[in-house]
C-alpha cells in the first residue's frame, strides 16, 4: 500500500496546489530533486568531467532501476534527452527506403505523426493510419489486415496524450513479433503509471519521458532497445558514446542500447531519473496502478453526474488521464478559470489531434490526470469548482 501522507510529505507542491495536470508533467519529490541538486553542486565544486567519475554508481543506478521497472536487461536501456529525441532515434535506425510501409493509429501522438509524415513525403515511405474503433481502441484484426511484404514497422502510442484510452500494446506485439516486424511504442503516458513488463510485452522499441508519471526531471527521457530484435539496428547519427574509432577509416558500433547515447549529457537530469524510478519501484507498480486507477473512477462519477459535462474516454480500465468538456464552455477559458482557483489542468487541442478529438468534439477539451498523491478531497474540490463555472 501506497503511504499517502509520505509521499505527500515528500511532495512539497502539494501544499500549494491542486495538481491535476502529471500527464504534462508531474510534481517531482524530494528525493529525485534532491539526488540533482547534490550532482549540479558537486559538478560547481569540483568541475563536471571530475563529477562524472564520482558519479559511477548513482549514473549506473538509473540503468539498474529502469531495467527493473520495464523487466528488462540494463543494456536495453539508453538515456536520452527526451523522448521525442528516444522515438526520432528507434524509428530512423531502420534506415526507411522509399516504398516502404509504416503502420500507426488515429490516437498517435502529434509530434509523432508530424514525424511520419515528413518521413513520408521526404522518403517516399506510405504511411497507413488506422482508424480507432467505436471505443477509441486499435483493432488488432484491423491491423492485421493492413500488413503487407512492406510493411516495415508498426508504430503506437500506449496512452495518448488527448485522451486516456489504454491500447492493448500486449495483442499489437504478438501480432508484429508473428510477421517479424519491428514495434515501437510510446509510452510517455504509461511508464510510471501502469505496469510494463517487457518479457511479456514483446515489443522492439519503447520509449518514455521522466517529467511525466514518472515523476523525473524534465529534459529527460529513455529508449528500450531488445537486444534480441535491434541489436542490428544503427542509430542515425554517431558519437563516441555510440561506437568506437578502431582505425582511421572504420569504427564498430556498440552493440548495447547506449548507442543510441550521446556523450555530453545531462549527468544530473539522468541520476535524477534514476532515482524517479526507484522511488516508483519502492512504491510498486502495481500499487500506483490500483491507486490511480480508483482516484480516476472516483474522477469520471463525480464529473458524469454533472449537467452539461461529457466525459470523452471511451473504455475501461481507467488511466490516469481524464478528459471533458462542459457545454457552452470554452476549454480555454474553463482552464484558466481552474488556475485562479489553484488546480492544475491542461488542455487537449483538437488541432493537435485531428485523426481522434477531430471526429467527435467541436473543440479543444479540458484535461484532468491524476497521480497517486492525489486524494479523494482534491476530487470532490474539482468537481465543486467545474459545477459552479
Amino acid at each position: 500500500m501506497i503511504d499517502l501522507e509520505t509521499v505527500r510529505a515528500e511532495t512539497p507542491g502539494c501544499d500549494n496546489i491542486l495538481h491535476f495536470n502529471n500527464a504534462g508533467c508531474a510534481l517531482s519529490p524530494h528525493p529525485v530533486i534532491d539526488s540533482v541538486i547534490r550532482h549540479l553542486q558537486l559538478e560547481q565544486r569540483i568541475g563536471g568531467y571530475e563529477a562524472a567519475s564520482q558519479a559511477e554508481k548513482e549514473v549506473a543506478n538509473f540503468y539498474t532501476q529502469l531495467a527493473q521497472l520495464l523487466n528488462c536487461e540494463s543494456s536495453e536501456i539508453a538515456f536520452m534527452e527526451s523522448a521525442t529525441r528516444a522515438w526520432q532515434s528507434a524509428l530512423l535506425s531502420l534506415d526507411l527506403k522509399a516504398g516502404d510501409e509504416i503502420i500507426t493509429a488515429g490516437n498517435e501522438y502529434v509530434g509523432n505523426y508530424l514525424s511520419l509524415l515528413a518521413l513520408a513525403r521526404h522518403r517516399g515511405i506510405r504511411l497507413q493510419t488506422l482508424a480507432l474503433g467505436a471505443d477509441g481502441l486499435i483493432k488488432a484484426e484491423e491491423l492485421e489486415n493492413q500488413l503487407s511484404t512492406k510493411t516495415r514497422a508498426i508504430v503506437v502510442t500506449h496512452i495518448a496524450s488527448q485522451r486516456g484510452d489504454i491500447q492493448d500494446i500486449k495483442a499489437i506485439a504478438e501480432i508484429a513479433r508473428s510477421e517479424g516486424i519491428c514495434l515501437l511504442v510510446d509510452a510517455c503516458q504509461s511508464v510510471g503509471q501502469l505496469p510494463l513488463d517487457l518479457q511479456e510485452i514483446k515489443c522492439d522499441f519503447l520509449c518514455g519521458t521522466g517529467r511525466k508519471y514518472l515523476r523525473g526531471p524534465r529534459g529527460t527521457g529513455f529508449l528500450f532497445a531488445r537486444n534480441q530484435s535491434t541489436a542490428s539496428f544503427t542509430p542515425p547519427v554517431l558519437d563516441l558514446q555510440s561506437a568506437s574509432w578502431d582505425a582511421a577509416e572504420s569504427f564498430t558500433v556498440k552493440q548495447s542500447a547506449s548507442r543510441f547515447e550521446s556523450f555530453e549529457r545531462n549527468l544530473a537530469g539522468q541520476i535524477g531519473l534514476g532515482r524517479a524510478a526507484e522511488y516508483a519501484n519502492a512504491l510498486g507498480m502495481t500499487h500506483i496502478a490500483a491507486r490511480i486507477q480508483s482516484l480516476a473512477e472516483n474522477l469520471v462519477t463525480g464529473l458524469q453526474s454533472l449537467q452539461g459535462v461529457q466525459v470523452h474516454e471511451l473504455n475501461e480500465p481507467r488511466s490516469g488521464i481524464v478528459t471533458f468538456s462542459k457545454t457552452g464552455t470554452a476549454a480555454a477559458a474553463l482552464q484558466s478559470h481552474l488556475h485562479q482557483q489553484g488546480i492544475n489542468t491542461s488542455t487537449s487541442k483538437k488541432n493537435n489531434a485531428r485523426l481522434d478529438l477531430d471526429r467527435e468534439t467541436q473543440g479543444d477539451v479540458i484535461r484532468a490526470s491524476l497521480h497517486y498523491y492525489n486524494t479523494s478531497s482534491e476530487i470532490e474540490r474539482f468537481i465543486q469548482v467545474i459545477d459552479r463555472f
